[in-house]
């Protein structure tokens, strides 16, 4: 037994060590653990109990306070491995026989959970509330008196010397539970828990009486807080549930393994922008041409009406397919997208840049305000523009709720080209389309945008 308990230490305390210290495929190991802090009741069941089926509160209380730890590796998206410590106190009383007892139990266990909600109904990221089980080994530490019922006279213990009243040395034995609990998560990161847990011990005498019971039986029910580490290693977890959820996961680029690498993230953004930088650039040459050949037009005109007798055959303007240059925008955007999900994305067909927000949000992000510049810069050089800003969101939550949101957003960007960068409102309009206008089913960060838009 005692090689048992120094063995389970030690693995319990090199969890910490080793989720910080080591990396497996380019990752840290702390991207799947997570720590719980918990509280509850403690009841005994055993020989010395007045009912079998509920606890009572006069002459000794039954119901004790507990409270736990609970260290966790994720295994899969079903299944966890778990090291957990209780520390409380028991109690029981037999009128009949006129007697009490009194007890003091640490326990120390490895379990396994199995997440009953993703094994029959699917592993859905958006799913807050999950339903689980736990069975496992491990061994409890106690000590505990017997006294006699209203003189408190002293009968018999264990782990006590001097009739009761000198705690000596916890007397050990071994245990295996079961259990179930329901946990509802916040955020990425955080988590409620509700559990109850049976231990059935492999003894009869945590109560100091031998009787009809050959197992002492401890129930310990908690409500607990998770915080989970591994939030860089969870995309899913309400990345994309919506306008209407606030989601806390780090942006990054989902690697051949599923983990994210922030480099990879940045290579890809680049890459794009530099894409998308080329494919402008060849549609604003289009638009030039497009000029040139209009001044040209206007040019013949002019000398038509000044000399009608000679024939001028105009020049028609270039042959420009702009819709194929606005299907190979959208495309390198999808393509880059169906890679990852957070890149920032720069788009600009028919002459519109687009500025994207984050999940429920209409702050304009750092990364967004470059456009705006460049924005306010194409509005300086030609005074004769006129724009309008038209917010959108994405097809999740409320019609109310979302053409709120897109007007927001729209009022955002509004208010930055006139306050920042001194634009005339007089040539600036907005409103908010809320999720009339979805661009994309699957995609909903397109969705969640402003355009800009000739008038």
């Amino acid at each position: 037994m005692k090689k048992l308990i120094v063995l389970f230490v030690i693995a319990f305390l090199s969890f910490p060590y080793l989720a910080s210290s080591q990396e497996v495929g380019g990752k840290k190991l702390l991207d799947n653990w997570s720590i719980n802090v918990n509280g509850g009741a403690s009841l005994f069941w055993g020989d010395i109990r007045q009912y079998k089926f509920y606890p009572v509160t006069n002459y000794t209380n039954e119901w004790n306070a507990a409270f736990g730890f609970i260290l966790t590796k994720k295994l899969s998206s079903v299944f966890e491995l778990r090291g957990q410590f209780i520390k409380g106190n028991l109690s029981g009383t037999r009128r009949p026989s006129k007697y009490y007892f009194k007890a003091q139990f640490n326990e120390y266990n490895m379990n396994v959970t199995m997440n009953f909600s993703r094994l029959f109904l699917g592993d859905d990221p958006c799913r807050r509330l999950n339903f689980y089980g736990m069975a496992g080994l491990g061994f409890v530490d106690f000590r505990s008196v017997k006294r006699q019922l209203g003189t408190d006279n002293y009968l018999a213990s264990r782990g006590y010397s001097a009739n009761g009243t000198v705690e000596e040395k916890m007397q050990t034995e071994s245990v295996a539970i079961l259990g179930f609990g329901a946990k509802y998560k916040l955020d990425s990161r955080f988590e409620i828990n509700l559990e109850n847990i049976w231990t059935v011990a492999n003894s009869d005498l945590i109560d100091a009486a031998k009787g009809g019971f050959k197992y002492d039986i401890l129930s310990y029910t908690s409500l607990g807080l998770t915080y989970k580490f591994n939030f860089r290693n969870n995309p899913s977890v309400f990345a994309d549930c919506g306008d209407l959820v606030n989601s806390r996961t780090k942006k990054g680029s989902l690697g051949n393994a599923g983990y994210y690498n922030d480099d990879a993230t940045k290579a890809e953004k680049d890459s794009l922008n530099a894409k998308l930088k080329r494919l402008e650039d060849k549609l604003n040459n289009q638009d030039s041409k497009i000029k040139d050949q209009d001044t040209k037009i206007k040019d013949l005109e002019n000398k038509i009406n000044t000399t009608p007798s000679t024939p001028i055959t105009p020049v028609a303007p270039a042959e420009i397919n702009i819709e194929k240059l606005k299907r190979d925008i959208y495309n390198s955007i999808l393509d880059t997208l169906k890679r990852n999900q957070t890149t920032t994305i720069v788009n600009s067909g028919y002459m519109q840049f687009s500025i994207f927000f984050d999940v429920n949000a209409y702050n304009i992000k750092n990364d967004q305000l470059t456009k705006i510049a460049s924005i306010a810069e194409y509005m300086k050089t030609d005074k004769e523009l006129k724009l309008k800003i038209v917010g959108n969101a994405d097809q999740t939550g409320s019609i109310e709720y979302n053409n709120y949101l897109s007007k927001k957003r729209a009022e955002q960007v509004y208010n930055t080209l006139i306050n920042k960068y001194g634009i005339d409102k007089a040539r600036l309009s907005f409103e908010g389309k809320g999720k009339a206008d979805i661009f994309s089913k699957e995609y909903k960060l397109i969705n969640r945008r402003v355009d800009f838009i000739r008038e």
